[in-house]
């Protein structure tokens, strides 16, 4: 239970590792100094306490200069693009692909050895022969 909210606080938090590190083992302890107090306590009365998880890392936050949180998200925002763009990219050259092959009835040719026998140079295109001849 405290490992799961305190988990839930520390994906919230946009801040330099060492500041969340800090935050989280402030926030580590109050919770443990929590729950040895109140032993019987469950989810919802850690929530009445400490708040959700999403109103405990605004207030962590507000403890960390805007600065430091404006940078932080700009860094992500800035790996997320990068990942789109990549991943648009590597689309785009699936569905070339994609589409070549289809255009071009797939990927059938298996030729074993130089000769080319006179029947398969007259065959039309688009046809998939099969010929097990030794």
């Amino acid at each position: 239970m405290k490992e799961c909210y305190i988990h839930s606080v520390r994906r919230l938090l946009e801040c330099p590792a060492k500041e969340k590190e800090r935050l989280l083992s402030r926030l580590n302890s109050a919770v443990t100094t929590y729950l040895e107090d109140v032993p019987e306590a469950n989810e919802t009365d850690l929530v009445s306490n400490f708040g959700t998880p999403e109103d405990c890392a605004a207030r962590l936050l507000n403890e960390c200069s805007p600065a430091t949180v404006t940078t932080v998200r700009k860094r992500r925002n800035r790996h997320y693009r990068i990942l789109s763009t990549v991943l648009a990219v590597l689309l785009t050259i699936v569905m070339g692909i994609s589409a070549y092959l289809y255009l071009n009835g797939g990927l059938v040719i298996i030729r074993m050895g130089n000769a080319v026998p006179e029947y398969v140079k007259d065959l039309q295109r688009n046809q998939i022969t099969y010929n097990y001849d030794d």
